[in-house]
């Protein structure tokens, strides 16, 4: 873990370097304001104003002057692209590695199976423990239940943990499509995100089976834990899932 975090730090240093040397590249063809075209002159004191003499008459219009030869910016932006790509590169690494070292341990089995619980259970192998994100299988309420609204997976993180949002997942053509989040120290004290109006938030889930799916909340949250409450779903509830800390 110490090195994920080391390569994590890397990345991030490497890919904000990459940006700043980016921001400044891109600079080389920026147009030169006429302005700064003359080169400036020393010059001796100046005197006073001289007294303004009468106007004289309007002269007539000259013929238009040819145009003038192209400018001489010739921009080679090949390094630019080159350092595009890089930056892309770094940004996808960036995510992996992001989504190693801040996941909770449900995926990784840090979380053990007697510290995730459900509301209701589908015989195996779809138990509680069965939901961790990018495991075989997934949870499923029981069979009477996973058509129901507000059936919920709880993640005990055994320590209040500063959780920043959740990953989602389904599995076989069944997912949930939006839930709420609850998060407390304690089941009998558990509290609901809600949103700017105080009601409970509603956050969007799957589109699909397997794509995980990230949503953050709205601010860190420190509890011990967290209950994901199915609102919609496709098919039935079915459900894989991780934290985020970081």
């Amino acid at each position: 873990m110490t090195s994920l975090i080391a390569a994590f730090l890397a990345l991030v240093f490497a890919a904000n370097l990459a940006k700043f040397v980016l921001s400044q590249n891109e600079q080389i063809c920026l147009p030169v304001p006429r302005d700064a075209l003359g080169i400036l002159q020393s010059r001796g004191p100046r005197g006073p104003s001289g007294k303004r003499g009468i106007p004289g008459p309007q002269g007539t219009q000259g013929a238009k002057g040819n145009p003038g030869p192209p400018g001489q910016c010739q921009c080679d932006l090949s390094e630019v692209v080159e350092l595009k790509k890089r930056l892309d590169t770094l940004d996808r690494l960036h995510e992996a590695v992001r989504e190693e070292v801040c996941l909770a341990g449900v995926k990784s089995g840090k979380v053990r199976d007697d510290e995730m619980t459900a509301s209701s259970i589908h015989p195996q192998p779809y138990a509680a423990h069965e939901g961790r994100l990018d495991g075989e299988t997934y949870w499923v309420p029981h069979p009477s239940k996973d058509r129901t609204p507000g059936e919920w997976l709880q993640v005990d993180l055994r320590t209040p943990t500063t959780v920043t949002g959740v990953v989602t997942q389904g599995n076989f053509g069944y997912w949930v499509t939006s839930f709420k989040i609850s998060f407390g120290n304690s089941t009998n004290q558990l509290q609901t995100i809600q949103d700017v109006d105080g009601n409970d938030m509603i956050f969007q889930g799957k589109t699909d089976s397997y794509t995980p799916m990230q949503n953050l909340f709205p601010n860190p949250i420190k509890a011990r834990l967290f209950r994901l409450i199915a609102v919609t779903f496709h098919g039935i509830i079915a459900l894989r899932l991780d934290y985020l800390i970081c």
